[in-house]
Parts: structure tokens; C-alpha cells; sequence
């Protein structure tokens, strides 16, 4: 549902767009980018969340930078094969600074029938992981769905089914295969199932659901580098889609049982292991929802112009300022219920677009709320006006308290700041992709010292005894006459 509520937030938004200016398309800097080490993920299983942080077995303060691999179709899993997850893919995101995965698992792969869990495919997304997990990448476990496409068929009832699954052309020619969402079955289909209704044996799609889910976190519950399960990707209010626009707590009231329910299945089946609970892709996020309990976080996506296709080149004036707003609005909400919650947030999804526009700003905002983000989709359709705002240095983990940090891809200067915890015996760790830095670089710290060899793509910092504070600049070489 990437477009739906971009279209009526545009139409307010547009108004003061024509006053702005977009940003400039940036580059990779010309050089051979081998004077830079590639170096593997600082990984340190497993993860747990503290308060509003994800932190590594040291104490440390992770960022995470990775992205969707989501298979849509057979066999409903992301193959370990080129192209995918293969060797070539690895190498690719260990150069990229890359240190995440959002894997999809398909509910109606899993849960073939009511009450029935498919053994053979929950062994096959535990290889994926264990895969994965020998890369050192971390694994977030994404239950997708699209329009009710990955729900399984029994989670229907049979008066949806009768429904017409086509939105009215009107809205589809607007915002394209999301206005699905609005057709009469998907909006049956969604309220059936936050009303519960009965789809087998007396029991609801949400009961049965949780089967899977539970089965899910059984089988993962040793996997150091699982960092949780999404639990259902964009959900939709159903045919409170336009009250939620303004206010939508009485349907957000039926989302938080829902997943106050999963939880519940995930906690009994899998101690420990974290949940991610994410709002409805419109509208104020969980507006009444006190903050849920521990090991649950905050995922979020954002999405805004030219989503599944565009083009590489400088976006015009209105859109720019448009998506400015919306992203904007996307990220201080997602303070706000980090804040409120005390939880970790993460960005789920974002991108979809040939468009730098939506790789642009969100990363900038990422890097200003210090989230971690997950981009939509495989590194390999990137193009390179895009790849640039992707592949970013960044504070991969922090010993003690990140206060800021900032990215200019055009000049390759780095900025972070964080406070010391001399209870972390780690270092920091800074990815410094190679492409950013054809010659080199050149840090300087204040407050601590460098302990990493010189041009090493993971730059590690030492605070100094007493230190209060920490600062690092990196600036990149300037080429070799």
C-alpha cells in the first residue's frame, strides 16, 4: 500500500512545493575504490533491546543498514543462490557496509491450512538464517503480505471471496496496484479480520495465524542473530482507511489485541525473543496505544514518489518538497512512539523507486533520529544516483550513547559524536565503504584515539580515560597526483 496515503497527503502538502528546491544527484568520486579494506559486519550476537536502543552482546550500541529480500513467489523464500543470497551477494554487502536483512516468510507457505504448519518450509527459512548468520548479518523475520496476496486462503471468508478484488479505476489510474487495498474484497477481507470473525472450528484468522507465528519463533529461538519478527507487514484498516486519515484509534484498538495476541504466541513459544509492531500506513501511528511491554519494537515504512519505478535522474521542485513534508511527518512520528513506547524504532521499508527522492532524505533522517533501516529491495537494482545515498559511513556500533552523526555523500566527510561507556570493553566500529573513498581517508578524534589500521572500511575508536565525549571527522583523501 506504498501510494494510498501519499495521495492525500500530496494534495495539502503541494501547495508551498513549488517554492523549494530539490536536492543536487551525487556521484561516486572517480578512483579505482580499492585503497579502502572491505571488512565484515561488527557483529556480536545476540541483539536485545534496551529502552530505546538495540545493543550487541558487548554493551554496544547497534546500527543496522541492510535490506528487503522478500520472495513473492515458489518457493516463497529468498534462494541461496547469486542474485539473491549467494556469495556474490555477500561480498556486495559487506563492501556496502550492509549489516541486515529483512527476510520475507509467507504465511500461506507456512500455514497451508487451518491449524497446520509446514515443517518442511520452516527448516528451509532456518538454513536462509544460518546462512545469513555466518555472514554476519543480522535477520529480521518479515510475515508479508500485499493486498491479502501472502495471507493464506482459509484467513478469507467466503463472502469475501464472492467480492470483486478491483478497486475503481479511477483510484487504481491515481495511485496505481495499491488502490487494491480499496476494492470490495480487500476491504471485507481486512474487516473480517480485525473484527475475528470465525474461518474455521469457531476460531478467527488472527487465532490461526498466531499458530504460525508461535511455530516460527520455536523454531528460531536459538538463532543469536534473529533480531525479531515482524509480525504482519502493512497492515490495513479496511474501511476505516478514511476515518483513519484524521483518527483512527477504535480500529488501532483492534490492532494493539491483535498484537498484544501475537506477542503473547511469540513469549510462550520463544522467551525473549523480540516482536516489531507496525501501524497502519496512514494516519497518526498508535495514538492510543500505551507503551506495550518489553522486547517490542517500533517498525515503520516510508514511502513516497515514483514507488515501483521512476527514474534516475534530478527530481522537479514539487515532488521534492512534497516527500520533504511527508517524510518528515513519517519520521517524527516514529520519535514520538519510540519515545512513548521507550522502545527501539527501525524503518522497515523504504525506496521501491528508481528515484534518488526517496533515498535521499530518508537516509539523511535516519542518520538525524540515529534509526536503523532496512531499504526495499536488493542492492542490485540500484542505480548509482541512489546506491550513493545508500551506501553511507555510519556508527555501526557505539560504545555508550550515539549523539549524532551526519553523511555528506558528495564530499565523503563523516561526522559523529557519542558519550563514552567505559563498561563497554569493545570499541566503536564506524563502516567506511570503500566506493566513498577511492583514496582513502583521513580521521580525526577528539576525546579518543584511532585503533584500527589506516584506510580499514571498519574504522574503531578508543575513548580516552576521563573522556566525557567523543568526536570523529572523516574526510576523504584527495587523489594521488
Amino acid at each position: 500500500m506504498r501510494g494510498i496515503w501519499i495521495a492525500v497527503i500530496g494534495v495539502f502538502c503541494l501547495i508551498s512545493a513549488v517554492a523549494c528546491t530539490s536536492a543536487p544527484l551525487v556521484t561516486f568520486p572517480e578512483g579505482p575504490a580499492d585503497a579502502v579494506t572491505s571488512e565484515p559486519a561488527d557483529v556480536i550476537g545476540p541483539l536485545h533491546m534496551r529502552g530505546r536502543d538495540l545493543v550487541d552482546a558487548t554493551g554496544r550500541v547497534v546500527l543496522i543498514h541492510g535490506t528487503n529480500v522478500v520472495n513473492k513467489s515458489e518457493p516463497f523464500l529468498a534462494p541461496l543462490e547469486n542474485g539473491w543470497l549467494g556469495p556474490q551477494d555477500f561480498a556486495e554487502f559487506q563492501a556496502d557496509g550492509l549489516n541486515g536483512i529483512r527476510l520475507g516468510v509467507w504465511a500461506a507457505k507456512l500455514m497451508p491450512a487451518p491449524g497446520v504448519i509446514d515443517t518442511d518450509y520452516l527448516a528451509e527459512v532456518a538454513q536462509v538464517i544460518d546462512t545469513l548468520t555466518a555472514q554476519n548479518l543480522w535477520v529480521l523475520l518479515d510475515f508479508h503480505q500485499d493486498v491479502f496476496w501472502g495471507m493464506p486462503s482459509w484467513a478469507t471468508t467466503a463472502e469475501a471471496a464472492a467480492l470483486s478484488p478491483s478497486a475503481p479505476k479511477e483510484i487504481e489510474a491515481a495511485i496505481g496496484w495499491a488502490a487494491n487495498y480499496l476494492s470490495p474484497r480487500s476491504l471485507q477481507q481486512w474487516n473480517d479480520w480485525w473484527a475475528q470473525t470465525p474461518v474455521s472450528e469457531g476460531r478467527s484468522a488472527i487465532d490461526l495465524y498466531g499458530d504460525g507465528v508461535a511455530a516460527l519463533a520455536n523454531e528460531v529461538k536459538d538463532e543469536t542473530n534473529v533480531i525479531g519478527i515482524d509480525l504482519i507487514n502493512e497492515p490495513f484498516p479496511g474501511d476505516k482507511f478514511f476515518e483513519c486519515v484524521t483518527s483512527c484509534g477504535g480500529r488501532y484498538r483492534q490492532a494493539e489485541a491483535m498484537y498484544t495476541s501475537l506477542t503473547a504466541r511469540v513469549n510462550q513459544a520463544a522467551p525473549g525473543l523480540a516482536v516489531w509492531w507496525a501501524p497502519f500506513n496512514i494516519g497518526e501511528p498508535f495514538p492510543d496505544t500505551p507503551a506495550p511491554g518489553a522486547n517490542i519494537g517500533y517498525t515503520f515504512h516510508a514511502y513516497c514518489y515514483d514507488t515501483d519505478g521512476g527514474q534516475p535522474v534530478q527530481p522537479a521542485p514539487a515532488p521534492s518538497a512534497l516527500c520533504d513534508a511527508v517524510f518528515g511527518s513519517i519520521f517524527s512520528a516514529a520519535e514520538s512512539v519510540s519515545t512513548r513506547w521507550n522502545a527501539p524504532t527501525l524503518l522497515g521499508e523504504f525506496g521501491a523507486s528508481q528515484s534518488p527522492l526517496n533515498a535521499t532524505r530518508t537516509t539523511q533522517l535516519a542518520d538525524e533520529y540515529l534509526m536503523s533501516w532496512m531499504h526495499w529491495h536488493h542492492p542490485g537494482t540500484w542505480p548509482e544516483v541512489v546506491r550513493t545515498q545508500l551506501v553511507r559511513a555510519y556508527a555501526q556500533a557505539t560504545a555508550g550513547h550515539p549523539i549524532s552523526q551526519h553523511f555528506d555523500p558528495a564530499t565523503g566527510v563523516f561526522n559523529f559524536r557519542y558519550q563514552p561507556d567505559e563498561t563497554v570493553l569493545a570499541p566503536t566500529s564506524i563502516v567506511l565503504p570503500a566506493v566513498h573513498y577511492p583514496d582513502g581517508y583521513s580521521a580525526r578524534v577528539t576525546g579518543g584515539t584511532v585503533t584500527s589500521e589506516a584506510n580499514s572500511g571498519r574504522l574503531t575508536v578508543e575513548p580516552l580515560p576521563g573522556a566525557a565525549e567523543v568526536r570523529v571527522r572523516v574526510q576523504r583523501s584527495a587523489p594521488k597526483a
